[in-house]
């Protein structure tokens, strides 16, 4: 849900951002002292804007982390090892960006990089890339002698999760396992040691030595990946195609932040062609779609839907006064004036009543959203099959809510990375704290789909879920797992 404010937007980002802010800083000339000032900087605005940052994390071990964190400042004060000790709550909506200094310092100069590109499959990794140290699909059982369950768990405890839910984290590791294992294991290696199983069936285990790249030439391999399988479609918002054999078209659906106009002329170009045609499937991808504007989720929905539908969903927050506001910036990493700070809140005090100590979204705030949704006037009445996964975040998880609750479909792939009922999303802030110039971005709504549904630790589970062998199998033909298995399994059946 948009509003004119630069303050607000909606989506997912990971624990480091993949963008910088331009602010010029001088990293070398940080001190002890201001790296723990801005930790506890952050700590303070968490605890008092965030919608509910004990949902998943306890007040104890929250206190016992903070200390963890400032001891390990304490022994070593160095800009990345204040990004590695950044309070963590399990919120997979909240992110943090760092000055561009640091990614020009660190990323290109100082770190070091394993030099192949993994994907974590069942909690193990499996080599990503057609190259000639270590064919392809290998599976890496340790590297510089640290076993891969060790490495999966060290990684997997900087990266922030939502609630329970690890396809998520492993979403982010595969996706940039280098990077991953430089920030947050071994910034600094000049060769790797590892060890791996190139043939699946005997487990003989090969061992060799790897030497370390660069920034320039990691980033060079990981555009070598052959995971994910269908580049093109990841590349665009919204993208269609159509298996005419088998009377089956796809639409990928990458993000929901799209401008409702657009969105619906997409749609309907898309199905008012697989009507025509007299295609008996559809196939929905939104494994890689982090989120947006949940009514574009609800227009998505009423494509398939055969009658009119329960479309609600709301948000809640802790407070509608802002903290810290001295140090409120926009998307551009702008400060924000005391003006549209007092805009914004009259904006907030409008569209959110008081009930108990939460507030929740009014009348006001659900202007021009239909609760009682009419199907489209080109829905579609055959078989539809909704490919989700770890990265299918936010308004995503809310479609897939739609498909389940109204059995208009089957879901396939992975556990959702984000909640199942509840989400911090929608009206997003971003700090800028001013010592490390580092920008902390967050929700300070809680989004709930149905009416204020109990809190849940997990995602939408689909009710077909490829085993690591399938998916190795798929990988191994370099053929998309999901997509393959609905055309070769459910409809060429049919």
């Amino acid at each position: 849900m948009r509003t004119k404010l630069s303050l607000l937007t909606l989506g997912l980002c990971c624990l480091f951002a993949n963008f910088a802010n331009a602010q010029k800083l001088e990293i070398e000339s940080i001190k002890k002292e201001d790296y723990i000032a801005d930790l506890k900087l952050m700590k303070e605005i968490i605890e008092k804007q965030h919608p509910d940052p004990f949902r998943y994390i306890s007040k104890e071990q929250w206190e016992r982390n903070f200390k963890v964190n400032i001891q390990n400042i304490q022994k070593k004060q160095t800009y990345l090892e204040f990004l590695n000790n950044l309070p963590k709550i399990k919120d997979g909506h909240l992110s943090v960006s760092a000055p561009e200094e640091f990614y020009t310092t660190y990323f290109r100069e100082k770190l070091s990089y394993f030099p192949i590109p993994l994907i974590m499959v069942d909690n193990r990794l499996f080599v990503n890339i057609k190259c000639s140290e270590v064919p392809y699909l290998s599976e890496i059982k340790s590297i510089n002698g640290t076993e891969t369950p060790d490495i999966i768990k060290q990684i997997s405890e900087h990266i922030q999760g939502e609630g329970e839910i690890k396809t998520g984290i492993e979403e982010q590791i595969s996706e940039d396992f280098p990077s991953n294992y430089a920030l947050f294991i071994e910034p600094y290696a000049n060769k790797f040691d590892i060890e791996y199983y190139n043939d699946q069936s005997n487990k003989e285990l090969t061992k060799t030595t790897l030497k370390a790249c660069n920034y320039y030439e990691i980033y060079y391999r990981s555009s070598q990946k052959v995971k994910p399988i269908n580049k093109a479609e990841n590349a665009v918002s919204i993208d269609y195609q159509f298996y005419k054999e088998q009377l089956t078209g796809k639409l990928t659906i990458n993000t929901f932040d799209l401008p409702e106009n657009e969105v619906y002329q997409k749609f309907s170009d898309f199905f008012k062609r697989i009507n025509k045609e007299g295609y008996k499937n559809v196939i929905i991808d939104v494994r890689s779609n982090s989120g947006g504007d949940p009514k574009m989720a609800a227009i998505l929905y009423s494509f398939i839907s055969q009658k009119n539908f329960e479309n609600k969903f709301n948000f809640k927050a802790k407070s509608i006064t802002l903290t810290h506001t001295e140090n409120l910036v926009d998307t551009n990493g702008a400060r924000v004036n005391e003006a549209d700070v007092t805009d914004y809140e009259n904006f907030l005090y409008q569209r959110f009543t008081a009930n108990g100590n939460m507030f929740f979204g009014n009348e006001r705030i659900k202007e021009g959203i239909l609760e009682n949704f009419p199907a489209d006037k080109d829905t579609f009445s055959g078989n539809v099959y909704v490919a989700i996964g770890g990265k299918t975040f936010s308004a995503a998880v809310y479609f897939a809510k739609l498909v389940q609750d109204n059995k208009r479909g089957v879901l396939i792939g992975q556990e959702t990375g984000g909640n199942a009922n509840n989400t911090f999303a929608g009206y997003f802030l971003n700090y800028k704290l001013p010592k490390t110039k580092v920008i902390l971005r967050f929700s300070f709504t809680d989004l709930y789909f149905g009416d204020n549904p109990p809190s849940v630790k997990r995602g939408i589970f689909p009710e077909i879920n490829l085993s690591p062998e399938q998916i190795i199998g798929y990988l191994r033909q370099e053929k998309d797992p999901e997509i393959n298995y609905i055309l070769e399994k459910l409809i060429k059946n049919k």
